[in-house]
């Protein structure tokens, strides 16, 4: 079963969105910060970030170099509600009008890559 860090400050939409994948048989793990979702990440082993990009505090993309600085290749979904910016740390973009009906398909593309080896770094 694929592990997936979710990251977002927006509680509702943190547990929605699991909801959705553990719906899919993935096993998920909620962060509302970058902090705690640091917290997490050393602790344990996951396949996938999916974070929001605007959080206070750190955010998404801080979040997304901070895990690639500990691992080059690793797969990070940054959602958000504004125009993505191009950054070598971020897998995918997810605009989050499409977060619902995109998500899954945006997971499971993301975590193909990562297995085949794919994934750019």
């Amino acid at each position: 079963m694929k592990k997936i860090l979710v990251v977002d400050d927006n509680e509702m939409l943190c547990r929605l969105s699991c909801e959705l994948l553990q719906a899919e048989g993935y096993h998920t793990v909620p962060a509302t910060s970058a902090t705690q979702a640091l917290e997490a990440f050393g602790k344990e082993e996951f396949d996938l970030v999916v974070t929001d990009f605007l959080m206070p505090g750190m955010n998404g993309l801080d979040l997304a170099r901070e895990i690639r600085a500990r691992n080059s290749k690793f797969p990070i979904i940054v959602m958000t509600a504004y125009e993505p910016v191009q950054c070598e740390h971020v897998t995918l973009w997810l605009p989050k009008e499409f977060l619902f009906p995109r998500l899954l398909e945006k997971v499971r593309d993301c975590l193909a890559e990562a297995e085949t080896g794919l994934l750019h770094a």
